[in-house]
């Protein structure tokens, strides 16, 4: 039957599920990470006790830090300055 309207059909896609063995992932990467490293004890047991860097423990004037004191600071310098202003000081 013929008709004014062009219809959309229906859209179609493709799913082929795939068997996944997260004991076997981990198996053929520990498997890889130790096969690549060819190291001797002493040295995988230097790696784990290396000092932490500025990365891994952040400092007290972080980033974040530094901007929460800045931001009290001119918290605390408006209210003074308005207290002063209204002589409730």
């Amino acid at each position: 039957m013929p008709s004014f309207f062009k219809l959309q059909k229906n859209k179609k896609f493709g799913y082929t599920p795939r068997y996944y063995n997260e004991r076997k992932e981990r198996l053929d990467n520990l498997k890889k990470q130790y096969s690549e490293e060819e190291t001797t004890a002493e040295q995988r047991m230097r790696g784990k006790f290396k000092r932490p860097t500025k990365t891994t423990m952040p400092g007290l004037f972080s980033g974040a830090t530094l901007r929460t004191f800045f931001i009290l600071g001119i918290l605390v310098l408006v209210v003074y300055y308005l207290l002063k202003k209204y002589q409730l000081i």
